[in-house]
């Protein structure tokens, strides 16, 4: 189980313990750490929801009842409850600065398709590093058509493969091309996404771009300056209409 897995699922459940998360207990000290700060925040905020309501709270709601003695109820419950935000609040700003959230708020979706990306580059480096087709931009539009997108200027970089590829449930353009720091590998797939996510992972760094309904994913080496060519191939990349 990689780190982004482990700490989407401690978020998700923090109490559980199946196999794979007690392997990655063990693997890790940064994981038990992480661990140890999520069941004190569970805690914490749990110790400041923890407060006492009226028995007959609902029955002065329900008849709204207007005595002297139900308005000094409500005022001291409402105390309480403004008190209890504070609490929590108070509770999570401690917390933030302990965790890396950029990291783990990446949505699932958005995850899936980091992760999807890496080990299809992993799985199929062997293959492609020993390639050069030295792919024109006319053959990337052409790749691109069945996607509905094409690039309007010449590709900036210099293109080592081209084709199509299984991306999930979906199929994808599937490029390698010379970044500035070493090989890049795009995937342009139909699996939509709505937000950019910029992550790292095992020694790689990479985007996923929204692109209309389909999602344009880039993975270089972790010196690969990720955010700048995502720009460049911005800049030049529209829909065929």
């Amino acid at each position: 189980m990689d780190e982004l897995e482990f700490r989407r699922r401690v978020m998700s459940d923090p109490k559980q313990r199946d196999n794979d998360i007690v392997d990655a207990l063990s693997a890790s000290d940064a994981n038990k750490r992480f661990l140890d700060d999520v069941l004190n925040l569970d805690a914490q905020i749990a110790d400041a929801m923890n407060v006492d309501v009226p028995e007959d709270l609902a029955d002065r709601i329900l008849f709204k009842q207007s005595t002297d003695a139900d308005n000094v109820t409500s005022i001291s419950f409402a105390r309480k409850a403004m008190a209890m935000a504070a609490s929590v609040a108070f509770v999570i700003g401690l917390i933030v600065g302990q965790v890396n959230w950029g990291n783990l708020l990446v949505p699932p979706a958005q995850a899936s398709l980091a992760d999807m990306a890496v080990k299809h580059v992993e799985a199929e480096k062997p293959f492609v590093d020993k390639l050069d087709e030295q792919v024109s931009s006319q053959q990337i539009n052409a790749k691109m058509a069945p996607f509905a997108y094409k690039f309007t200027d010449n590709f900036p970089y210099h293109v080592y493969y081209l084709n199509h590829c299984g991306f999930g449930k979906s199929n994808a353009v599937h490029m390698v091309f010379q970044g500035e720091s070493g090989k890049v590998t795009l995937f342009l797939t139909g699996m939509a996404t709505n937000i950019n996510v910029n992550f790292n992972k095992d020694g790689m760094s990479g985007t996923v771009e929204p692109i209309g309904n389909k999602s344009l994913i880039l993975v270089g080496d972790s010196n690969e300056n990720i955010h700048k060519i995502a720009n460049n191939l911005l800049n030049i990349l529209s829909p065929i209409e």
